[in-house]
């Protein structure tokens, strides 16, 4: 019966679409847009451990993409820089026509590409095999856990040194003209920790074992709030809860997320948001003037929603765009280009982020669209960020956004099949499904390039190479304490 009420809500989502399409209407498409979201929410929900992710992505869509037309929309917010009735940045009727479209095309794709491949693929708790060529998972667990409590001492330093920095200089100078007081190999130590955290919890540690680095991870990402950094404090938060609920699905023995860390949640939420909301405030400068409750939230969404603006500067600004970037692929063709190997054996020019170069030349919908808007302001570390969804609009039309979303709901389902594989599977699922939320206001190959990059894979060697250490030194002792056994015993 509920599921049956969920197709409903589907099919009304489509119809609302169609409507708003015939009737040129774009609040009807808005209506069929906030109903393919509840009905997404709702599919995740009739299997909530095992969908999680699904849920979670939907969840920062929403957040990133979506809010800001909403509150808009009901509450009428006053924004003193803005009075389109959407809260764009655009009064042109053809723009915010195609960011609606965009947005349902999205959203209804995702759920085709993530329930097709649930539909073909009956997801039962797998066998977790673990092993990697022969090593042990206790040998791969000691490991991978001394090398994140050993890296944690550095991340915690260079958070520190950057909140101190941003406190003195301001969040935005952070982009621009940050430089590290620590030596170059600190910084790097730091970049190790998260890789390391999700090779330990890959191997499936028990729920005690767990508390302490998952509660360490999190400090982190609270240590990031005061450098002015909110995403990483939300995307721990995320990716921990995501952990659990897959542990869940995976692990009978112990209940990892039940209706009592449910509650624990949804009772967190509001503090949450508030806490969010200072941070903004404090990274600009200036003191909180809402005074409600209900102010305060939808503050805060209308805010987080800024990113829908840059599906609108992609059809507005084509014309001023570089001519032969790619931006979908952006990050991947600057990684195989910028790297040490590629940059060694061919002379091809390589550019900074955040510099002119790259937004004039260079691959980055980012860096391109921040400078045409302000290009003052661009040099001084400002930018407008950027979304997956405006990149495949602005390389390949509604036909892309179709395709790239089917795409990404395939690979969403795909994470929690790999997390039942073995231990560099379980890693890869974590360290990519916690950039894939980060999609809606991140580049489309984002999580691709950050997932294999050179520190994270320098990271894993270490960890192999210890644990190969770590083994060898077992088997010699127990060769020794059967060569003493058998001495004895000829005595």
């Amino acid at each position: 019966m509920l599921k049956a009420l969920r197709y409903i809500i589907l099919l009304f989502s489509v119809c609302m679409f169609f409507i708003g399409v015939i009737f040129n209407n774009p609040n009807v498409i808005l209506t069929a847009i906030c109903s393919l979201l509840i009905h997404n929410l709702w599919y995740s929900t009739e299997s909530f451990s095992d969908r999680i992710i699904f849920f979670a992505f939907n969840i920062t869509f929403f957040t990133f993409l979506v809010a800001r037309l909403v509150i808009k929309t009901i509450t009428n917010y006053k924004d003193i820089y803005n009075d389109n009735k959407f809260g764009l940045d655009f009064n042109n009727d053809l723009i915010i026509w195609n960011i609606f479209i965009v947005l349902f095309i999205s959203l209804l794709f995702l759920y085709i590409g993530y329930s097709l491949l649930k539909s073909n693929n009956k997801i039962r708790p797998n066998k977790f095999k673990g092993m990697i060529s022969g090593l042990s998972i206790n040998s791969i667990a000691f490991t991978s856990k001394f090398l994140f409590y050993f890296t944690f001492i550095f991340n915690v330093l260079v958070l520190l040194d950057q909140a101190r920095f941003t406190s003195q200089a301001g969040y935005t100078e952070l982009y621009s003209s940050y430089s590290s007081s620590y030596p170059y190999f600190v910084d790097k130590l730091a970049e190790m920790c998260p890789a390391a955290l999700f090779m330990y919890l890959a191997t499936f540690p028990n729920k005690r074992k767990s508390f302490i680095p998952l509660m360490l991870y999190l400090l982190l990402g609270t240590l990031s709030l005061a450098v002015g950094n909110r995403n990483i404090f939300v995307l721990n938060i995320l990716i921990v809860i995501i952990y659990l609920c897959l542990r869940n699905f995976t692990d009978k023995s112990e209940k990892w997320f039940g209706k009592k860390e449910v509650f624990i949640c949804i009772g967190a939420i509001p503090f949450l948001i508030i806490l969010l909301n200072a941070v903004s405030y404090f990274r600009q400068d200036s003191t909180m003037t809402t005074n409600s409750f209900i102010d305060i939230i939808c503050d805060f969404f209308y805010k987080q929603g800024v990113s829908v603006n840059l599906i609108g500067y992609a059809q507005s600004l084509a014309s001023q765009l570089p001519d032969m970037s790619i931006y979908t692929f952006g990050r991947l063709t600057d990684f195989l280009r910028n790297n040490i190997i590629t940059q060694s054996l061919f002379d091809l020019p390589k550019y900074t982020s955040q510099t002119i170069e790259s937004a004039l030349y260079g691959n980055s919908f980012a860096d391109s669209v921040s400078y045409i808007l302000s290009p003052n302001r661009y040099i001084n570390g400002w930018g407008y960020g950027s979304s997956y969804v405006a990149e495949l609009f602005k390389d390949f039309g509604y036909i892309g956004v179709g395709i790239g979303n089917f795409m990404l709901g395939i690979i969403l389902a795909l994470m929690s099949k790999l997390f039942r594989i073995n231990v560099i599977c379980a890693w890869i699922s974590l360290t990519m499904t916690r950039l894939l939320l980060y999609a809606p206001r991140d580049t489309a190959t984002s999580f691709i390039v950050s997932t294999f990059s050179l520190i994270n894979m320098l990271t894993i060697v270490i960890i192999i190479l210890g644990s190969i250490l770590l083994e060898g030194k077992k088997v010699k002792s127990s060769n020794l304490v059967i060569h003493n056994a058998k001495t004895s015993s000829n005595n």
